[in-house]
């Protein structure tokens, strides 16, 4: 069994500048505490970890999905948690090329004295996979204004497979990296008719969603104008157009992932989840 904890679900600038909704990222954690993962640790990742009470010194993996600062911005203190303060190289980073070297529109966004901390670094080139605390991830495809972002794909037997696909436009060969899943996270930053090139819209989640047909799929990542519009709505409307059931993304929200996709308190079988969330 597997948890996810959303430590934010907005993103873009004034989301962020606002904390309108908070942009900290997902944990990842098992039941039996094998693994610590922590995706995207955006502003307030380390914060908003210890106000809920997730150890940042327990992270054994942190992936980044490229370089912009609503994604990568807390990944430097979450390194130095990962490796004790830097007494120890510990832990595995994940992280896109533009993160760890920059290219012709990003600086790198972890310095190199920070990614000296790890035992392992992992630059995440897409279609690639590799074993990271006995999880298969493989490292997917994206289309952004930073051009090496990648999403990520993770797959072992006792959860099945689940994906987080960042900021990022539709493009034609999606099924390929996004197909085959339990549950699929899109960072869906506008809604419908609000279009902006290298971003998703809830019109781009429907595209996205009735090609990889996933068990469930979350929406996440929420700009200002998603906020105003309502998440809830757009996530409804999603799920009038694909019959694929979907969930809006809330700060703290927790998933189970095991073998029912239990969401914060309720599941479609209407379970409580009080046993399961002690964190």
């Amino acid at each position: 069994m597997l948890k996810l904890i959303f430590l934010g679900s907005g993103g873009g600038r004034f989301a962020t500048i606002t904390q309108k909704r908070r942009t900290g990222g997902i944990r990842i954690i098992s039941d039996q505490g094998g693994i610590n993962m922590h995706i995207d640790p955006g502003p307030g990742a380390l914060v908003y970890s210890l106000e809920m009470g997730l150890d940042p010194r327990k992270v054994r993996a942190i992936f980044v999905s490229h370089s912009h600062l609503d994604h990568s911005n807390d990944a430097e203190p979450l390194i130095e948690a990962m490796s004790e303060g830097t007494t120890r190289k510990r832990g595995v980073l994940v992280a896109a090329r533009s993160v760890l070297k920059g290219n012709e529109v990003c600086e790198s966004s972890i310095t190199r004295y920070h990614q000296a901390m790890p035992e392992r670094v992992i630059e995440a080139i897409a279609g690639e996979s590799f074993d990271v605390g006995g999880i298969n991830v493989t490292v997917c495809k994206a289309v952004h204004s930073d051009p090496d972002t990648v999403g990520f794909r993770f797959e072992a037997k006792e959860f099945g497979g689940f994906a987080y696909m960042p900021d990022s436009e539709y493009f034609s060969d999606i099924s390929k990296f996004y197909s085959g899943l339990r549950l699929l996270i899109l960072s869906v930053l506008r809604p419908s008719g609000q279009p902006w090139e290298g971003h998703m819209t809830t019109d781009d989640a429907i595209r996205i969603i009735e090609e990889t047909r996933p068990e469930m799929a979350l929406i996440t990542h929420f700009g200002m104008q998603m906020i105003l519009r309502g998440p809830e709505k757009e996530a409804e409307l999603i799920e009038r157009k694909t019959g694929v059931p979907i969930r809006a993304a809330f700060d703290g929200m927790r998933v189970i992932l095991g073998e029912e996709i239990l969401i914060s308190g309720e599941s479609r079988r209407g379970r409580d989840l009080s046993s399961f969330l002690d964190l």
